[in-house]
């Protein structure tokens, strides 16, 4: 298995800012290609259920959103 920690920063409507992050597990290094999809796809659903951070908080978060950068890396064991 293969840990990789990301972080997913954008934008939502009224000038909100945005940040989710977390860990995405892959059983080989032929499936790397998977991860950004699979982070994305994590961050939407951070954002949409209220777990995400937000630079505002307190004024919600709507869309459209926005991704404005990602970084992943592989997490050491």
């Amino acid at each position: 298995m293969i840990s990789y920690k990301y972080e997913v920063k954008g934008t939502a409507a009224d000038g909100q800012t945005w940040t989710a992050d977390g860990t995405i597990v892959v059983q080989q290094p032929g499936q790397f290609p998977d991860v950004p999809m699979l982070a994305l796809r994590e961050a939407f659903l951070a954002l949409t259920e209220g777990r995400a951070v937000y630079g505002k908080p307190g004024q919600g978060c709507r869309g459209p959103y926005r991704v404005t950068g990602m970084l992943i890396e592989e997490k050491l064991q």
